[in-house]
């Protein structure tokens, strides 16, 4: 991808690289085969940073070289498609820029926040019952508007479930797989940009029966993505980590372990719900369409009514730097929630660090200094713009109390 200097880090972008003539790259956050992520901050927002309204200042890039002549990105066609949906990252702006002497594809997309994932971590793999169930509600919206624009998404999994900069809603990210369905007499066919071998690219411990034995997507595998997601979750089990001496066995070990679990049985402890969703799902005919979505959602409904809870006062914890100071109303809110949790729920107290478990391409975004495991973001900034580093660089300063805010719980 992009030519980086590696003086003093790998992610760290020395020479200043402008992206739509704007966009000034500061930092890569991730490298993959299939594209690079990119920090950027817009340099004709420095002369008014401040620290109260900093989060709309910065924006990631996404960068993907140029492979052959007149090349289409699919991923870019489904979030056109789906830009006012609200249910996936917000595109800014898109285009094409040779940088030394190579053309590139770009996309700017507003920053969101941290996944699902993250999360699930940072609360040492106990997330409270009601925010889990809010997560499934709302994750059953964003899947049920880009299946009645006839996508299906193929690869859902915690990393791709990401929480919007307010909090409030959950977005569906990373489409490169995703394809488009069409329905003819009743039937889900006609399956466009789809190869049958292409599932072995993105198979992983929540995809669906279906994928695993290379039938063509249908919005029901998305949904089975979800329960599994759920169960796994709402039960901290350990029933998909497969070791194996290669991906092809793993594969394999989780399609037979699929192919032959009792969920009552595996995750005893989960709702009833959880697992009636799962049979739900399991049991339905691929080319049912469409699903019965308001009544996957009354089941997650009935499990926070069951736990004293309110759908809408519910809300998300959200790690980003001085959420607290720059969100009071909003953390009022949230402390309210953590003490009526601490009331309803029995999960597992900690207080320990808490680290990932298995970092891989997972990143939070809003924490800039432990990107990569170095503090090089501010020479980055002095290069934009040496009078502007005096706001700019308290970026660089430590504030790991302030940036993760955390759920403590006490058992009865």
């Amino acid at each position: 991808m992009l030519n980086t200097s590696q003086t003093k880090s790998s992610t760290e972008t020395t020479n200043s690289i402008i992206i739509d003539q704007k966009y000034s790259i500061i930092k890569n956050i991730y490298r993959g085969k299939q594209y690079n992520m990119y920090l950027a901050i817009n340099k004709k927002q420095l002369d008014d940073f401040n620290q109260t309204d900093q989060k709309d200042k910065f924006y990631l890039i996404k960068m993907k070289r140029q492979t052959q002549q007149n090349e289409i990105i699919p991923e870019l066609q489904f979030l056109l498609r789906l830009k006012d949906s609200n249910c996936v990252p917000i595109l800014v702006n898109y285009g094409e820029q040779i940088i030394s002497a190579q053309k590139y594809h770009y996309q700017i997309l507003q920053r969101h926040g941290p996944s699902i994932k993250l999360i699930y971590n940072y609360l040492s793999k106990s997330i409270p019952l009601p925010i889990l169930c809010l997560i499934a509600i709302q994750t059953l919206n964003c899947l049920e508007i880009i299946h009645k624009h006839q996508i299906v998404h193929r690869n859902i999994r915690p990393k791709k479930l990401l929480l919007s900069t307010s909090g409030n809603e959950i977005l569906l990210s990373d489409f490169k797989f995703a394809t488009k369905f069409k329905l003819q007499h009743g039937s889900i066919c006609c399956i466009e940009n789809y190869k049958s071998t292409s599932n072995k690219l993105f198979l992983n411990k929540y995809s669906s029966i279906n994928q695993h034995l290379n039938q063509f997507p249908t919005p029901k595998d998305d949904l089975e993505s979800l329960a599994y997601i759920l169960l796994v979750y709402a039960t901290n089990s350990n029933i998909f980590k497969i070791k194996a001496d290669n991906k092809a066995l793993q594969l394999k070990k989780l399609e037979n372990i699929k192919l032959s679990i009792i969920p009552e049985i595996t995750f005893k402890s989960a709702p009833i719900e959880f697992i009636l969703f799962l049979n739900l799902v399991k049991t339905s005919n691929t080319n049912d369409y469409p699903q019965d979505y308001e009544k996957f959602k009354q089941l997650f409904r009935r499990v926070i009514q069951a736990n004293g809870c309110n759908e809408k006062d519910l809300s998300y914890p959200l790690f980003h730097m001085q959420f607290q100071e720059s969100h009071p109303q909003q953390s009022q809110k949230y402390q309210t929630q953590v003490s009526r949790f601490k009331n309803s729920q029995n999960h597992k107290q900690s207080t320990e660090s808490i680290q990932e478990q298995a970092p891989d391409e997972e990143f939070s975004v809003y924490q800039f200094d432990n990107v990569g495991d170095d503090r090089t973001i501010e020479p980055a900034i002095k290069s934009i713009r040496p009078q502007s580093y005096k706001n700019l660089s308290t970026l660089n300063s430590p504030k790991s109390e302030s940036q993760i805010v955390k759920l403590k719980y006490t058992k009865k």
